[in-house]
């Protein structure tokens, strides 16, 4: 007779996924309707934009990379606020924003010169990966005291994959227009060999706050990202327990405060992303997307239920 093995149940105090599911359903269904209709909207927006676009690099890093990671993470957003993982969707939120700080960035001014900062950034990056399964090479010596009994380091095919990756890339990167990027990157990296810094460095820019400044934003940085920041670093016990004179009490894992302000910030976020792409790709559609707004999602952004917890009831 074959053993059935029993999972394990959780710790109701911690994890209440049914009561938990229920209370969202129960208090926030409009906004989560919302949600799924707004990420609907930027699946068609993304193909729609980029077939209206000239396909140029600043066309290509704006729409289908960085809108496709603000669709991407409202997607995320969506699925666990739906869930009432209120708590773990602040990582979505905060990427979420910041590539739509990126998007503003961009579009801004000189757009296909960060475009190209952006691409010869990623191009770096796997280079240097690429560099890493080339026997002899500084990369490559570095890595193995990290990771001395990785297989692939040793797998001739991958290492001749590496290889053809590389050649392909410095093909690129001695392209007039990228070569000259790539040194603004060799001029401004890290002393101690560890890479590049962030893409946007050769442009003057040091870091996501400064660029949230450049572009208007600096409110909802200081205020969300930061905040979110904290749950990603887990550098807030806060977020974990309640100390009081003697006691701590554990935090529920999937709690529903702090819902409201981040699906607005959110929501606000996507929708200002959206409109900002509508003006550079498909301007007559934005009465169209003014009208949705009216009709759709206005409501539900304005109108969040405000939840107080009783006893652990909200």
């Amino acid at each position: 007779m074959d053993n059935i093995k029993i999972g394990e149940g959780e710790f109701s105090p911690l994890l209440d996924r049914e009561k938990t599911l229920a209370d969202v359903k129960r208090a926030f269904s409009s906004q989560l309707e919302m949600l799924h209709d707004v990420t609907n909207y930027g699946t068609n927006l993304i193909p729609r934009c980029y077939e209206s676009s000239d396909k140029a690099l600043k066309d290509i890093v704006v729409i289908p990379i960085l809108l496709r990671q603000v669709v991407a993470m409202l997607d995320g957003v969506e699925v666990l606020l739906s869930n009432g993982a209120v708590y773990a969707a602040a990582l979505q939120a905060r990427a979420l924003f910041e590539a739509s700080v990126y998007i503003d960035w961009i579009l801004a001014a000189d757009s296909e010169r960060k475009a190209t900062c952006y691409y010869v950034h990623n191009l770096r990056r796997q280079r240097r990966w690429a560099r890493r399964f080339q026997r002899g090479s500084p990369e490559a010596t570095a890595f193995a005291t990290l990771v001395p009994d990785m297989p692939a380091l040793r797998n001739q095919t991958a290492m001749d994959q590496a290889a053809k990756t590389l050649a392909d890339i410095n093909r690129v990167l001695s392209q007039n227009t990228f070569a000259e990027v790539s040194q603004a990157f060799d001029k401004c990296a890290f002393k101690n060999g560890k890479g590049d810094r962030a893409w946007y460095v050769p442009l003057g820019m040091r870091s996501v706050s400064g660029i949230a400044s450049a572009v208007g934003r600096s409110a909802e940085y200081a205020i969300f990202y930061s905040t979110w920041s904290e749950n990603i670093h887990a550098s807030n016990y806060g977020q974990h327990v309640r100390v009081g004179e003697g006691i701590i009490a554990f935090e529920p894992i999937r709690h529903l405060s702090g819902f409201g302000s981040l699906f607005t910030c959110t929501a606000a976020s996507v929708l200002r992303t959206y409109r900002e792409v509508l003006k550079c790709y498909r301007e007559a559609e934005l009465p169209a997307h003014s009208r949705k707004y009216l009709e759709n999602w206005q409501k539900g952004l304005m109108d969040v239920p405000r939840i107080n917890y009783s006893d652990g009831t909200p």
